[in-house]
């Protein structure tokens, strides 16, 4: 319960106090829509329509940054107990407050926790759906298959890397079907009795998604179809995305010595368990390895597979905290004093994994992690005049720009150009009005070729800078 508590405070704590950025605006930008206009406009977006379905109903209370990331925090602090529970099932009490604490102090679940995107429901759903699929399993409980395809289904349509579990699910199961002894294969008879109701299930999830397969093969060529300009190198994929777990330049030390501490000791004594978490952490890797040099990647996409990561290195460090005191152990001590040893060595490892996450996450409170959009629209608002034009570069930058700034208020004009220099040359030529040029880094994706900012750095000064938005107005 404390875990949860702690969850939920350092998800309360920034869901307002930073200013709403490009994908978080597009959010609220899709989600005011109607449900059926959420559903339909979806069909060209590059994610399912669920998230901002749940985002809608938030938002007729009012327009705030606090409202527009409710949902995603509610999430972010059910993923703690699911994680927990989850852990408790696959091994044993310890592993899941070991890996349902880790989460509680992930950066990345934080961060993604306070942010007005699907990435925390993802994460929530995906545990729902595999400990669901588990204990439907284990215990022979048709209930629990009924949730699973409801879990099943509603991932698929919060984010198309939804499609990643089904098949990890599919595989384990007819891994169970069949048992490897005595150097034969042989085929269990006792799992044979739930493939009725399993391949049921899978039957209800096709039924359910038929309405947008279509849509997500349409969307997959597009996203592939192009230059990618922007998202991780296939190069440094692997590093990137571990590294993305802990928010951190490089891949944690730590965690990676628990995690292969944590193969070895499934691979040993827990193979079934082994089988479903290392799928589930490798398959969507191996696929998005490939994805990442066709399309452009970011390590978010991946951020359901923490939990898996989380959960090997928990067991890692249990087997850790039990081989250390079973190696050390004395004829005199009894079994309750070695299990209050070992829970004291495990407490001194996980303090070790608070010392590690402490300080990048008193720096993410302390310092903004996103534009200051709300000062950049403040700042505007005091420098311009009516009939003053506004050039967001890239054009799209103006969604969250226009979250805080309402052009009719001082009658300006937003309007977007393209980047060549004729382009440009237009916006500003002939005017007796000023023309603000409002730059992000996001030109380098949007204009690869660096014609804007060339333009920009002939014919253009800096008056201001606010959190990596540069704004700029023509020499004179």
């Amino acid at each position: 319960m404390a875990i949860t508590f702690l969850g939920a405070f350092l998800r309360i704590y920034q869901l307002g106090t930073e200013s709403v950025w490009l994908d978080e605006a597009t959010t609220y930008l899709m989600s005011s829509n109607t449900l059926s206009g959420i559903y339909e406009t979806t069909k060209g977006d590059v994610h399912p329509p669920f998230y901002y379905f749940v985002v809608h109903f938030f938002l007729f209370a009012g327009k705030s940054e606090v409202l527009l990331r409710f949902p995603s925090m509610i999430f972010g602090i059910l993923s703690i107990p699911l994680l927990y529970m989850l852990g408790t099932r696959l091994f044993s009490v310890k592993e899941g407050l070991i890996s349902s604490f880790l989460l509680s102090i992930s950066l990345a679940h934080i961060y993604y926790s306070q942010e007005a995107r699907m990435y925390s429901m993802m994460v929530f759903l995906t545990l729902g759906s595999i400990f669901c699929f588990y204990v439907a399993i284990e215990d022979k409980r048709n209930s629990f298959w009924f949730l699973f395809v409801v879990f099943t289904v509603l991932n698929i349509y919060t984010h198309y890397f939804g499609f990643f579990i089904f098949p990890i699910e599919i595989l384990y199961f007819i891994s169970l079907l069949f048992s490897y002894e005595q150097k034969k294969l042989h085929f269990n008879t006792e799992r044979l009795s739930q493939s009725k109701v399993f391949f049921a299930s899978l039957a209800l999830i096709l039924i359910s998604i038929i309405p947008r397969i279509q849509v997500f093969f349409e969307q997959a060529a597009s996203r592939v179809g192009g230059e990618v300009t922007w998202g991780v190198d296939q190069a440094h994929f692997v590093s990137s995305t571990i590294s993305h777990f802990t928010m951190s330049e490089s891949p944690s030390l730590l965690y990676l010595t628990f995690f292969v501490i944590g193969l070895v000791i499934m691979l040993r004594s827990s193979r079934n368990q082994a089988f479903l978490l290392i799928s589930w952490f490798i398959l969507p890797m191996i696929v998005s390895y490939y994805l990442s040099d066709i399309m452009p990647f970011h390590p978010r996409y991946l951020l359901f597979i923490l939990p898996a990561y989380l959960l090997i290195v928990s067991r890692g460090l249990t087997g850790t905290s039990s081989f250390i005191l079973s190696a050390s152990k004395s004829p005199k001590q009894n079994g309750k004093s070695l299990e209050n040893m070992q829970q004291l060595l495990t407490v001194i490892i996980l303090f070790i994994f608070v010392l590690n996450a402490v300080f990048p996450i008193v720096n993410y409170y302390s310092s903004l992690q996103k534009e200051d959009w709300k000062s950049v629209a403040s700042y505007i608002y005091s420098v311009t005049k009516e009939g003053d034009v506004i050039i967001p570069l890239p054009g799209y930058i103006a969604k969250p720009f226009e979250f805080y700034y309402n052009n009719s208020a001082d009658g300006t004009y937003i309007k977007t150009s393209g980047y060549s220099q004729q382009e440009l040359d237009n916006m500003v030529n002939g005017r007796t009005s000023t023309s603000f040029f409002v730059l992000t880094g996001d030109i380098n994706a949007a204009n690869p070729n660096g014609s804007a900012v060339t333009w920009l750095g002939a014919n253009a000064e800096v008056v201001n800078i606010i959190t990596n938005v540069y704004i700029l107005t023509p020499k004179v």
